[in-house]
């Protein structure tokens, strides 16, 4: 399902009040987003921009993605081989630890090394 479509079965463009509807914009934007992990497409994203939450978008996804790598960091990895012991996200267990960066530069076009604070 696309963003308008999203914001059209939800309702948010009848809201009539200026601070329920803004509230309720705001909201539905960012759940839909957090649903999708922020893997959003062209269009979704023109939606956003257009409705003037294009930074909050930015700011979200920032948000999202060190949370994703938090919980990475919680996953137990064999010192030897670099795999994690247990599945995560879509990655089974015995994955090594560079394909899951690479995936987290790939999807959210992001360095590793910043994540890692280097």
């Amino acid at each position: 399902m696309s963003l308008a479509k999203y914001l059209d079965d939800n309702k948010i463009d009848q809201i009539q009040d200026d601070q329920k509807f803004m509230e309720a914009e705001y909201n539905a934007i960012q759940a839909y987003c957090e649903d999708c992990g922020y893997l959003i497409t062209h269009s979704d994203l023109e939606t956003i921009e257009s409705r003037g939450l294009g930074e909050s978008f930015i700011d979200w996804k920032e948000v999202y993605i060190k949370e994703l790598w938090a919980d990475l960091g919680k996953v137990s990895m064999s010192l030897e081989t670099e795999e994690i012991a247990r599945a995560w996200r879509h990655f089974p267990p015995g994955t090594h630890r560079e394909d899951i960066w690479y995936w987290f530069e790939e999807t959210f076009n992001v360095s590793v090394a910043e994540l890692m604070g280097q």
